[in-house]
């Protein structure tokens, strides 16, 4: 494994201490998580939408703005409509689709198994994406849009409206983090691979934040680098803007997973976070299919500890 200093060097312009949490981390003004906000209407004890079956996916519409957007929606083997639910919101990367990202994020069987209603959405474009990160955009309304998917779900399912998550891949993750930014009062963790931002403006309320990065991975370096002409800080350097923000102190403790997968889990925090490092790992998602269980990301299964680090947090009633 390579040495501590060189899989936590600093990108440019910023401090090596700085990053590995070692100096004071600034406090801004924070709020706890925010009273939530729900829709008027109720799907509990309701008839499913038609083409909506237990244990199956199914493919909605739904329109926003002036736009028709689609999202894959799959319901639990064992959802009932007379139980509150989660739901995990599933962000594919760019150039993929919700599709793709259902398949490669290996979420579907604990969807099942764990009775969360998991929902992929599909970006726009060509290729397709979302208005976060590299490919942030005024054209297209992306927060308007998942906004608008809640109040569809809370409508027609029977949905915990203290239990809403977001996952994602890349430029997915990208969104995800900027949803746990602009609207926490109906996200209530995050958990991202392969990319994780902070809005250079600062977020508004602690939001619980877990991202899992690889230290090779060239597309969207750790830490920090050109992405699609846009200057990304790097993992470390947005989380430790994170871990500011959710009222954490400088240190962190570690705890090694696996030989290679290295658990970062800042300490004295108001909201948890932490990042997952995976040693010689590149823009995969852990344990996907093709990853091989000999190499740090193929020895465990992201999907499996997205959901542990995102079932731990429930937002007060």
């Amino acid at each position: 494994m390579p040495a501590e200093s060189a899989r936590w060097a600093a990108p440019p312009d910023l401090g090596a201490n700085e990053l590995l949490g070692f100096s004071p981390l600034p406090r801004r003004p924070v709020a706890p998580a925010p009273a939530l906000r729900v829709s008027k209407e109720s799907g509990c004890n309701k008839p499913l939408p038609q083409g909506v079956q237990a244990g199956k996916t199914a493919l909605r519409t739904i329109s926003s703005g002036d736009l028709k957007r689609t999202y894959r929606l799959h319901l639990p083997a064992k959802a009932s409509t007379g139980k509150r639910m989660p739901v995990l919101l599933n962000f594919h990367g760019r150039t993929s689709s919700g599709a793709d990202q259902e398949y490669y994020s290996g979420l579907v069987p604990l969807s099942d198994r764990e009775t969360f209603i998991l929902v992929s959405p599909d970006g726009t474009g060509s290729p397709p994406g979302w208005s976060a990160g590299a490919t942030a955009s005024n054209s297209v309304d992306d927060v308007r849009f998942v906004n608008d998917l809640l109040d569809t779900l809370e409508r027609e399912l029977c949905v915990d409206t203290a239990r809403v998550y977001a996952t994602g891949f890349s430029n997915g993750a990208f969104m995800s983090s900027r949803l746990a930014c602009a609207m926490p009062e109906r996200i209530t963790a995050i958990a991202v691979v392969g990319g994780v931002h902070y809005a250079p403006e600062g977020c508004p309320a602690r939001v619980p934040v877990m991202a899992i990065h690889g230290t090779s991975d060239s597309v969207v370096p750790m830490t920090g680098g050109t992405v699609r002409a846009w200057r990304y800080p790097g993992a470390q350097a947005a989380m430790a803007e994170w871990a500011a923000t959710n009222g954490c102190s400088a240190s962190f403790t570690t705890t090694e997973l696996h030989p290679g997968v290295l658990l970062r889990d800042y300490d004295s925090c108001a909201t948890p976070t932490r990042i997952v490092v995976i040693d010689r790992a590149g823009h995969v998602w852990p344990g996907s299919p093709g990853t091989n269980a000999a190499d740090p990301a193929g020895s465990f299964s992201g999907a499996e500890m997205i959901w542990s680090f995102l079932a731990a947090a429930k937002r007060p009633s």
